[in-house]
């Protein structure tokens, strides 16, 4: 019985996979990725060891007249970079009762000090710990030898500075562009500025101003308003000095100041208002003048001499009761309100003379 022709394409696409030339083929290729792989890590460079942070330290005892006193300097780490900072630490036991201080620790040289501390604290017994600390930088490389801290006891012995033990530390060379020695990183492509260096700041700043404007511009065009034209007061005409003169007058004498013994203060008002009329009228436009200068001024005015004359008496007789305290009678008052009186209705009666009768001719 024959098989079915249907079946014989699927029956060779498995005999293909399974095929040892294709076995051999998946080998190949992953030993070749396997190798590459192995090539590539071989080539990449051994990690530095992690460099232990070790102290050194340096301990002894000086001596100051018949007394000796324990002393300690330690330098962590003891292995540093050039220019890296490390830390000193130094102590000296003294007795209670003794009097000791550090000095400055020396400048200069290849040794940099700062950060100097210094403090007295309680030790053992009775003993006090005198501590100094301070932050190193060594510029040379190779064995460096760190002079120790100097300190004075004072009051026992010579009194001299005593210099603790120095302490060793190895200072090695930074790698530079010239070691060829050196574990540098593989080249990568330059780095992209940050966004604040890439933004021209110019347009912004300008487009920002810009807008600003515009909305100022248009908040202003919403908030101005026509302002209308202020009416015009209604003009009141002009009243007549002798109409103000008269008004004045009456309101004076409502006062009552002659009754109430008050002259001075009658006088002075007397005199106000008749000066303002003159000024008014007869071209005295001098408020300032003296009673002689304002006569002066009446000679030449458009009035009689009769007239003249009766101001000027009017005028000085105020002056007199005003400056001179020169004594006045309630009498005497009125006919001054009087004077004053026909001054102004005179001045109304050339303004406006008096109707004609019915019947009468009118001259």
């Amino acid at each position: 019985m024959s098989r079915p022709a249907g079946r014989a394409p699927g029956r060779a696409r498995a005999a293909a996979r399974s095929s040892p030339a294709t076995w051999l083929l998946c080998f190949a290729l992953t030993a070749s990725a396997l190798a590459g792989a192995t090539s590539a890590r071989a080539a990449e460079p051994a990690a530095a060891p992690a460099m232990p942070i070790a102290t050194t330290v340096a301990d002894s005892g000086l001596r100051a007249g018949a007394m000796v006193f324990p002393v300690r300097v330690s330098v962590r780490p003891d292995h540093v970079r050039l220019g890296e900072p490390l830390r000193l630490r130094a102590w000296v036991l003294v007795p209670h009762a003794t009097r000791a201080q550090w000095l400055p620790p020396d400048s200069g040289g290849a040794v940099t000090w700062s950060a100097v501390a210094a403090r007295r604290g309680a030790g053992p017994g009775p003993m006090d710990t005198l501590l100094l600390e301070s932050r190193l930088q060594i510029f040379a490389t190779g064995p460096v030898n760190v002079p120790g801290p100097r300190f004075r006891v004072l009051g026992l012995g010579d009194g001299a500075a005593r210099r603790l033990p120095a302490v060793r530390v190895t200072v090695m060379a930074s790698p530079g562009i010239a070691d060829s020695s050196a574990d540098l990183h593989a080249l990568r492509a330059p780095l992209e500025a940050p966004w604040w260096e890439r933004v021209p700041w110019t347009p912004v700043v300008l487009g920002i101003l810009l807008l600003a404007a515009l909305i100022a511009w248009w908040r202003w065009l919403r908030r101005r308003k026509r302002v209308a034209a202020p009416a015009q007061a209604a003009v009141r005409p002009a009243r007549d000095p002798a109409d103000v003169a008269l008004e004045e007058l009456e309101a004076l004498r409502r006062l009552g100041l002659p009754a109430a013994g008050r002259f001075a203060d009658h006088a002075f008002q007397l005199t106000r208002i008749a000066r303002r009329f003159l000024e008014a009228t007869a071209g005295t436009p001098r408020p300032g003048d003296s009673t002689p200068e304002l006569v002066q001024h009446l000679e030449v005015a458009r009035l009689d001499a009769a007239q003249i004359g009766r101001l000027a008496s009017l005028l000085r007789a105020w002056d007199q009761v005003k400056f001179a305290r020169q004594p006045s009678t309630v009498a005497e008052s009125e006919r001054a309100e009087q004077g004053v009186e026909e001054l102004a209705r005179r001045r109304l009666l050339e303004l406006r003379p008096p109707a004609a009768a019915p019947g009468e001719r009118v001259a």
